[in-house]
């Protein structure tokens, strides 16, 4: 937790591991603006693996640029 005093998501580090296969991007340390909900990363891995939702907790987007655009 990043602070497990209040049981936040705030200031937590995240690893996305992934391969070539699943269009990640690697090779990167992103930092996002303070406020971004971690439900933003949730809802964008769900979008990645076929669930489709409009929202996740509280998520208020998905993140762009996180994999590479599949070409077919």
């Amino acid at each position: 937790m990043g602070n497990p005093s209040v049981h936040d998501h705030e200031n937590l580090p995240i690893l996305v591991a992934g391969g070539a296969a699943s269009g990640l991007r690697g090779g990167r340390h992103i930092t996002f603006k303070d406020g971004t909900p971690l439900a933003n990363l949730h809802l964008t891995l769900l979008d990645r693996v076929g669930v489709r939702l409009d929202g996740f907790g509280d998520s208020n987007g998905k993140i762009e640029d996180l994999f590479d655009p599949v070409s077919l």
